[in-house]
């Protein structure tokens, strides 16, 4: 495929239905037409003679009218492009960064599954606090809770907890009752008393760690 065909392709699948042959063919040709004569001072202090640029042979007879059936080619490139446009307005949307997000934390659950380290589980509890205060920053909490239960195929609960709600629907089953709530206490309990600085882990740790922070939310007043 030739540049000239190449950007004449380009520009049908830009504009799609509002393509317009005959003005995309004079654009090209006031484009290519030969420059205007100037002039510029010699050396000798007159007038240099002007120049003419060569006129740029055009590719008018190179180039189909366009008509109901495009060529295989062409049929590719444009589905091609289209598929390309619709996955990346797909990827900007808040559901889709949403789903990335939840399916990254599902991501963290198998690495402390598949980690035999004692303190692997830090990890996993550290994206369910990321993505949960994030949220609730931007008073958008509901909109959490209904993503994630949608994403775990699962009814939704408004009055749900959103920690214990992440944690629910991204451990794929693999936390008992008991195992969220302790998680998701002592994950409110960080959330509450936690400064900007330290790590979940490093926080939890001093404090005594996960059963520790669990039973201080318990003792806290007023722990709605």
């Amino acid at each position: 495929m030739s540049p000239r065909t190449a950007e004449y392709v380009e520009t049908m699948i830009r504009e799609g239905d509002s393509f317009n042959y005959d003005r995309w063919l004079k654009e090209v040709r006031e484009e290519e037409s030969p420059a205007k004569q100037a002039t510029a001072p010699g050396t000798s202090g007159g007038l240099a003679p002007a120049q003419t640029v060569v006129p740029i042979k055009t590719f008018d007879d190179q180039l189909p009218r366009p008509n109901p059936t495009l060529p295989l080619t062409a049929k590719a490139t444009l589905a091609r492009a289209l598929r390309r446009s619709h996955r990346q307005a797909n990827s900007k949307t808040p559901k889709a960064r949403l789903r990335r997000w939840l399916e990254k934390i599902c991501r963290a659950w198998k690495d402390f599954q598949s980690s035999r380290r004692r303190d692997a589980v830090y990890g996993y509890l550290e994206a369910v606090f990321g993505i949960v205060t994030h949220f609730r920053a931007r008073q958008r909490t509901n909109q959490l809770l209904r993503h994630a239960f949608n994403f775990a195929h699962l009814p939704i609960d408004k009055d749900a907890d959103p920690f214990a709600a992440v944690i629910r629907c991204t451990c794929g089953n693999g936390a008992d009752n008991k195992t969220i709530s302790k998680w998701s206490r002592a994950v409110r309990f960080a959330a509450a008393a936690k400064k900007s600085r330290p790590s979940l882990k490093q926080f939890m740790k001093k404090m005594g760690g996960i059963n520790a922070c669990a039973a201080q939310y318990a003792r806290r007043p007023h722990r709605h």
